[in-house]
């Protein structure tokens, strides 16, 4: 009997491979997460690898660097967005207390610019040239990523995909103002985000859209009872295996 999940996947060519334990017979959505990330890693390394050697450059980010971690929106799946609850509520006290209080000083300063609804309606009426002066009055506020402690992401292994594949090759001081700055970005063609984001959907029959990891707390208390929903593990496993596949060969045609 098998006791893990092994998916290979060939990205740039070159094949990458994971392994998960073997879940229980019924899962929630967010137990696909692990396994996706450790793709998500090994995709990015790749990417990486591509990107330097191509342009003698090197990537900008490193520990200490936290400027993507200020003022951005950082969208998160609602699968994510669970996931990151679950790890709240699990922190000993008196950090989870700390962490809540971070969250909901988020929460606030969002409500008191009216940014909740837009954000967390379903479904989402944000037209795709609402998209960037959203997104820039967000980053106006200036509100830090509950997690970021020390200038440092202290769930690093559990970061959000975004923050995974979100990397720089442009000098850091441009991060400080990414709308108007050249910001270049390592190109990553593997789409778990958007996979994510579509097994949700055929699973739980409801429009999925990211949110603002600030309010991923607040997300959750709205829907728990949705994200609590339990599934076939097999079948979550092979569609979000399969989304990804497909999405990311036509992102690559």
């Amino acid at each position: 009997m098998a006791t893990s999940v092994r998916v290979q996947l060939k990205v740039l060519g070159q094949p990458i491979e994971a392994e998960v334990p073997m879940p229980p017979a019924t899962v929630r959505l967010d137990a696909v997460l692990p396994l996706l990330r450790r793709l998500d890693d090994k995709a990015v390394d790749l990417a990486v690898a591509k990107t330097e050697a191509e342009t003698g450059e090197r990537v900008s980010c490193s520990k200490g660097c936290s400027a993507c971690c200020r003022s951005q929106p950082v969208p998160v799946t609602p699968p994510e967005a669970y996931a990151l609850w679950l790890l709240v509520s699990e922190l000993p006290e008196p950090r989870q207390a700390e962490i809540r209080g971070r969250f909901a000083a988020n929460v606030t300063a969002l409500s008191e610019a009216g940014f909740i609804d837009r954000y967390l309606e379903r479904p989402r009426t944000l037209r795709a040239d609402d998209a960037e002066p959203l997104a820039r009055a967000y980053f106006a506020l200036g509100l830090d990523c509950p997690f970021l402690s020390n200038h440092a992401c202290s769930i690093y292994s559990e970061r959000p995909f975004v923050c995974r594949q979100y990397l720089v090759m442009s000098p850091v001081a441009m991060c400080a103002n990414p709308f108007d700055e050249p910001v270049r970005v390592v190109p990553t063609a593997v789409r778990f985000a958007h996979a994510m984001l579509e097994t949700g959907e055929a699973f739980l029959k409801v429009s999925q859209e990211t949110i603002p990891l600030a309010l991923a707390l607040e997300y959750v208390d709205r829907h728990k009872a949705e994200l609590e929903q339990m599934f076939p593990a097999e079948a979550v496993f092979r569609d979000a295996i399969a989304r990804l596949t497909t999405l990311s060969a036509n992102a690559m045609e």
